[in-house]
């Protein structure tokens, strides 16, 4: 079996993208006087007296990657997976760098857990299969942050240690395997209406989520 310490994710740095509308102008619909005209003509500001009001652009929304390798930058990906074989065909996966999924529906009175599961559009898993547990998995969904919000509420209440970090909400929760002496902690970070969950197992990071934020919104 290969044992290591595990480690905790830690982070460092929210979007929020208002939208402005111009209201119109109606015409009058019986012709006015010589005098209101005149009056009207006085009265009308100049072009330099009026300011223009311009809509912000949209952010551009964070693409999820397909490619396991580039969720975080070269450096990163060595310090936190290193050489272990990513998505090995001996637990289901490709065995290629290839983590696309097409998400789907949860379903009515799904957890929250299920909720998310459902909704990934990347799915990612290191693990050596010689390994007796040792492992870590990284997953991506997108979710409406109506849904996400109660989601987060719901993993403090179940006793996930919740912080802000990173420009977003992470909930974590540390617990002991149950067969072998490790911890394995689980990861929930929500930033937008993105959720990255991950799921690791005798396998220290540095840093995880903050390098997955900083690669995703740059």
């Amino acid at each position: 079996m290969i044992t290591r310490r595990i480690g905790t994710i830690g982070a460092t740095g929210l979007a929020l993208v208002l939208l402005a509308g111009c209201a119109g102008q109606t015409t009058p619909a019986e012709p006015v006087s010589s005098t209101t005209d005149a009056a009207s003509t006085s009265s009308s500001p100049s072009p330099s007296d009026t300011a223009t009001t311009e809509s912000p652009a949209a952010a551009t929304p964070v693409t999820i990657p397909t490619d396991c390798t580039q969720i975080v930058d070269e450096a990163a990906y060595t310090k936190n997976f290193g050489d272990i074989p990513l998505n090995p065909v001996e637990f289901g996966y490709s065995g290629t760098a290839s983590g696309a999924k097409t998400p789907s529906d949860a379903g009515d009175g799904a957890s929250a857990i299920e909720t998310i599961r459902a909704a990934n559009e990347l799915s990612c898993y290191w693990r050596d299969p010689r390994s007796d547990v040792s492992g870590i998995g990284v997953d991506m969904a997108r979710l409406d942050p109506s849904i996400t919000g109660p989601l987060l509420e719901g993993f403090a209440a179940e006793g996930y240690d919740c912080t802000t970090t990173d420009g977003g909400r992470l909930c974590q929760l540390v617990t002991p395997d149950p067969q072998y002496p490790v911890d394995r902690t689980q990861t929930y970070f929500v930033r937008d209406d993105i959720v990255v969950t991950v799921d690791q197992t005798n396998v220290p990071t540095d840093d995880l989520i903050g390098s997955i934020a900083t690669r995703l919104w740059g």
